[in-house]
């Protein structure tokens, strides 16, 4: 409600009061009729701040019926008073009166209604309709303050909650990045440092190949934390990688050393989220590859299928710290996820899990399977059978005709 409505509603509230309970104006002289209207005046400026001083409100206006109904100048049965005892009940929101205010303020109307009045039955009409009218805001004050408290509770656990999963999805990402980019350049670095001193020519490639790892990280860095610093809008305005990244990120992991094929397979036109999401898986698979199975084999295959997008990344475990190095991201338990896909790898001997713990390891994993998890999907990680380390990942991208090749 705007300011000049509130105003309306508080004039038109306050003239009908007057015009009800208070008038005609005391006939008399003297004394009466001042009186008379300067309890009109209290009364009149306690329901204009009802909206700004509740509390200051009810005081005037309770304090000015109390005494016009003690002189005989006005009948209101706390009317008046309860239109303005009803905004400070909805701050107060204790859900009922309390027990020593009640019986006071019970009292008070009571005496005042017995002062008032010479015939007993108007008396007791008189305070069971203040009462019930104050007894009534009060109720309906506490209710509505209640309900408007407990949407305030929700409103902020949905911000708290957004602003966990916000954190959650900028820490992701982070790790994606900075894992993969670290590790690709340590692999770099590594050869280099075995590089033959007479092997300029090598050497000089290998520091480019840091050079632009480096440069890219720090690009992508810039990107995901674009949402915390500028609300987002940074982040909207530069593209994320996706499946169109998927050859150049594989391209990249090829110059430091590392094996690696690329199947896409039957996948066009996948939501962003999508792309994301199996762009990271890769991301983080082929970066673990590198550095816990160095000089494996890698396969990496994206197929759509039956509106899924199906994501299998594995190496063949050449390396000698394949099965220990890894052991901290995954444990291997008995297979239960990715069965559609076992049927078609049932000659690799993958011990598969859907549960992947952080165990001793980092936590690379465990942050695909909740990136995954939240997109409506399942993930399945753990050492083959006869060496070597498989991931699998399937994500919903609805049931529509999925065509390419």
């Amino acid at each position: 409600m705007t300011r000049f409505a509130r105003l309306g509603l508080q004039l038109g509230m306050t003239a009908l009061c007057v015009a009800v309970f208070w008038l005609p104006l005391d006939d008399g002289s003297g004394w009466s009729l001042t009186v008379h209207l300067a309890l009109i005046a209290v009364l009149t400026v306690g329901m204009l701040l009802r909206s700004w001083a509740p509390s200051a409100a009810f005081a005037l206006v309770g304090t000015a019926t109390f005494v016009g109904a003690a002189l005989h100048l006005t009948q209101d049965p706390f009317i008046a008073a309860a239109w303005t005892l009803y905004p400070v009940a909805i701050q107060k929101s204790t859900g009922r009166f309390p027990s020593m205010a009640s019986a006071l303020f019970a009292a008070v109307v009571a005496a005042v209604a017995m002062v008032g009045s010479p015939e007993g039955q108007d008396a007791a009409r008189y305070v069971t309709l203040s009462l019930v009218a104050l007894a009534g805001a009060w109720a309906l004050g506490t209710s509505t303050g209640r309900r408007l408290l407990e949407v305030e509770r929700r409103v902020s656990a949905e911000k708290d909650r957004a602003v966990a999963a916000e954190r959650l999805r900028v820490a992701r990402e982070v790790h994606d990045v900075v894992s993969h980019s670290l590790g690709a350049i340590s692999v770099a670095a590594g050869v280099a440092a075995r590089v033959d001193a007479d092997d300029a020519g090598r050497l000089r490639g290998k520091l480019q190949r840091i050079e632009q790892t480096s440069r890219e990280a720090l690009d992508e860095l810039r990107v995901a934390l674009g949402a915390i610093r500028d609300g987002g809008e940074t982040a909207e305005r530069e593209p994320l990688p996706g499946l169109g990244q998927l050859a150049g990120l594989v391209e990249r992991v090829r110059s430091t050393g590392t094996e690696v094929t690329l199947r896409v397979t039957a996948v066009d036109d996948v939501p962003p989220a999508i792309g994301l999401a199996v762009y990271r898986i890769t991301q983080e698979c082929l970066t673990n590859s590198a550095r816990h199975a160095p000089g494996s084999r890698c396969r990496v295959a994206v197929t759509g299928l039956d509106g899924d997008v199906l994501v299998e990344i594995d190496d063949d475990g050449a390396g000698t710290q394949s099965a220990e190095g890894r052991s901290g991201d995954a444990e291997a338990l008995s297979p239960r996820a990715g069965a559609r896909s076992a049927e078609g790898r049932a000659g690799q001997g993958a011990v598969l899990s859907s549960e992947v713990g952080a165990g001793e390891g980092g936590y690379g994993l465990v942050g695909l399977r909740e990136r995954v998890e939240l997109l409506g999907g399942t993930f399945a990680a753990g050492p083959r059978t006869d060496g070597g380390f498989l991931v699998r990942a399937t994500l919903p991208v609805g049931r529509q005709e999925v065509t390419g090749g």
